[in-house]
């Protein structure tokens, strides 16, 4: 599981992935929604890890904390 919380933060392995949670509407986030259903490492990890394929943890505890 650990190795999975290591992909899933990961970054520099796919950095597509990132770009396509934040902008799921856009032309990359679209092509990147391509990339995932052919199949990719780090967001299958990430989709395990954090159970959705929204937006990153991160940018949920910024909205949580502003409360």
């Amino acid at each position: 599981m650990e190795m999975k919380k290591v992909l899933a933060g990961w970054s520099k392995i796919c950095p597509g992935c990132n770009i396509g949670r934040k902008y799921p509407d856009s032309f990359i986030g679209k092509k990147v929604r391509n990339h995932w259903e052919k199949g990719c490492i780090s967001h299958n990890a990430y989709v395990e890890v954090y159970g959705s394929e929204g937006s990153s943890p991160k940018k949920d505890n910024e909205k949580s904390d502003d409360k």
